[in-house]
């Protein structure tokens, strides 16, 4: 801690360039927080520069600005969906500036995507605390830094609580819909508000006064149904995720009861400042009990509203996560990152060919014609093995998208 103590100005005279994948998402908003503790950062949604100027020039225009504005540190935060900008162009970066990748995802992308990606990096930041130590065994420096929330967005609200069991968030993901559905058919009242739930999208700033107005927050770490960006890793249905809520509903200093992840425990005490459930049955027990023991229930809320406000406030991770950060780079007396060669497997060149299908589509669907011929030459880069099914598994894709628009 002494180390990273004395790197917290590490970044005062270094100039930033953040690429992020899209408006949305809570890009770009997580990079504002740092923008203070450098001496520029200049921010740019790769995917859309890809996407009208094409790939060729947007590589070229990146290159530009690394050079003219003297850009120390580039760091990333891609989508796993995003293949515009190769691995070997990132590693090309490093001729410049240090390149660092900030994930989120690696609970899910990790051996699909993030992994390969991660060979060009001088560090990565991780929000997956046992990827972290997977990048290690890389020989790939890595940090964790599990909290996203910028802008202190989430705070106590004073209110009743009138609602006995709520839950924020995308029903369309994998098992929360059969627990909602368990826990009503056991006469457990639940109000679900986000994508694909009965009471609809909760608008953000209403967020904080309905975690508040909650006896009990759940929140739910199994990822996604696989897709064609992680079909290939079967043993990723077994895969728990940490995800930002259990933190948010600290913020807000309302109680969480989360289903369990290995790494749950890295964020708070089980038991004292928050608790889990492993299956249907055992969630329904722990409901009853915490609605029947409300004294139990709060001391807890406030414990966990204690260490949020102590470790997971903005103003307290960003200096942290910087000043570890600082440390790994090789400018700070850090290890050099082993970058020889990038090795790829045969399923992520797939995946890579099948993405720049569908960002070829997206081109010629936004009249960028020129861009999108001149993406067809990248569709051929692994040869025609490759090409066939990338290049059907992105046209199909493609044409789900538009119908799903008719």
């Amino acid at each position: 801690m002494a180390r990273n103590g004395n790197m917290t100005g590490f970044f005062k005279d270094k100039n930033l360039l953040a690429l992020y994948p899209a408006e949305d998402s809570g890009f770009p908003m997580r990079f504002y927080p740092l923008k203070r503790h450098f001496r520029s950062m200049r921010l740019l949604n790769y995917a859309d520069l890809c996407h009208t100027a094409g790939i060729k020039r947007a590589e070229q225009y990146i290159r530009r600005t690394v050079a003219a504005e003297k850009t120390d540190i580039v760091l990333c935060c891609p989508f796993a969906s995003d293949y515009q900008l190769s691995a070997h162009f990132y590693g090309s970066l490093r001729e410049k500036a240090r390149m660092v990748f900030w994930f989120a995802d690696d609970a899910a992308y990790f051996e699909s995507y993030n992994r390969y990606y991660a060979q060009t990096a001088d560090a990565v930041i991780t929000a997956d605390y046992f990827a972290a130590f997977a990048y290690k065994r890389l020989e790939i420096p890595a940090i964790v830094c599990q909290d996203l929330t910028a802008g202190n967005k989430y705070f106590p609200v004073k209110t009743d609580k009138d609602i006995d069991v709520s839950f924020i968030g995308d029903m369309r993901k994998r098992g929360r819909r059969e627990y909602i559905e368990f826990l009503r058919a056991a006469g457990i009242s639940v109000v679900v508000h986000g994508q694909g739930a009965d009471a609809g999208y909760l608008p953000a700033e209403k967020i904080s006064e309905y975690l508040c107005r909650s006896r009990i927050n759940l929140n739910f770490s199994q990822i996604s149904v696989l897709d064609w960006k992680n079909a290939d890793e079967p043993l990723l249905n077994r895969a728990r995720q940490n995800t930002g809520r259990p933190r948010e509903i600290a913020l807000t200093g309302a109680f969480c009861l989360s289903e369990y992840s290995p790494s749950l425990d890295t964020m708070f005490r089980l038991g004292e400042e928050m608790d889990f459930f492993r299956d249907k049955v055992e969630l329904l027990e722990k409901i009853r009990f915490y609605l029947a023991n409300p004294e139990k229930r709060e001391a807890m809320a406030l414990a966990a509203h204690e260490r949020a406000v102590k470790d997971y406030r903005e103003e307290i991770y960003i200096p942290r996560m910087l000043a570890e950060l600082a440390a790994l780079l090789p400018s700070a007396g850090g290890a050099e990152p082993r970058a020889d060669k990038i090795y790829l497997s045969r399923g992520f060149k797939v995946r890579e060919i099948n993405s720049l299908t569908f960002s070829m589509c997206v081109m010629a669907k936004n009249r960028r014609f020129k861009a999108a011929l001149e993406t067809v030459p990248f569709l051929f880069k692994h040869g025609l093995m490759i090409f066939i099914p990338g290049f059907f598994g992105g046209m199909l894709r493609a044409t789900r998208n538009i119908l799903d628009r008719i």
